[in-house]
């Protein structure tokens, strides 16, 4: 009996200060309010693919780490296109020189060394003539030595992006109608939905492994793209009545 007392009081407090918090002003109203939460998730087959790798250089120059780096990008990024990366495609995505001293036997040796990190970003879409470990393997042939991801996304996520959606305000009401039920009140109308967006397209990494047969090209399997919303739906309480001891 006091649990439902306390569920009917905390509806009731719902009232013209959530109203303004919502948009509108029931000020004039004796409104109840309840507020529910609804998530919804939707899947998709992945139709792109975005690629960041690198090259990694040290010398004890800068100049020299910065010649070294330069030599084996232009070599990697001529691979790409050969192997069928348009060029238009491949974008520098991070360029870094700093200086860095090694650990040898638990101290840091005196001697300077500067690293040069160069990453470039490439998107293709995923045909049955895309072969992704091919020019990965091409790339790290001529020269890169680094690569940081394999994501998978869609072109057009907004049709996954509304299923998601849909089912958000379905789990919403199926959520208002249980605690509506329970707590011995009717609903009302619907005051607000408020999307709480959703969630960014979770560009599904992929495992990369490098073949210990020279022969053999890298295997890289796609994954789902997973979508995911949230909603907020603010309902009226009408008909309120005694909870059951």
């Amino acid at each position: 009996m006091r649990i439902f007392e306390a569920l009917l009081l905390g509806i009731m407090v719902l009232s013209a200060s959530a109203g303004n918090a919502l948009g509108e002003n029931y000020e004039s109203e004796d409104v109840s309010m309840l507020m529910v939460s609804g998530t919804g998730d939707s899947t998709a087959d992945a139709d792109m693919v975005t690629i960041v790798l690198g090259v990694q250089t040290r010398n004890e120059s800068a100049a020299g780490a910065v010649a070294d780096n330069a030599q084996m990008m232009a070599e990697a990024v001529d691979a790409l296109q050969a192997a069928g990366v348009p060029e238009e495609e491949i974008k520098t995505s991070s360029y870094s020189i700093y200086p860095t001293r090694d650990w040898i036997d638990g101290k840091q040796s005196e001697k300077v060394i500067f690293e040069v990190n160069n990453q470039v970003t490439f998107t293709l879409n995923l045909t049955d003539e895309v072969e992704l470990g091919g020019i990965i393997d091409a790339a790290v042939g001529a020269g890169a030595n680094t690569v940081d991801s394999v994501s998978f996304g869609l072109r057009d996520p907004n049709p996954v992006q509304e299923e998601a959606m849909e089912k958000a305000v379905v789990d919403g009401m199926r959520k208002a109608e249980v605690i509506s039920e329970a707590a011995g009140v009717a609903l009302g109308r619907i005051l607000s939905i408020a999307e709480g967006g959703s969630a960014p397209i979770p560009m599904a990494e992929s495992k990369v492994f490098f073949a210990a047969d020279a022969g053999a090209a890298t295997p890289i399997v796609p994954d789902d793209v997973k979508v995911t919303a949230t909603v907020t739906i603010t309902y009226e309480i009408k008909d309120l009545v005694e909870a059951p001891a």
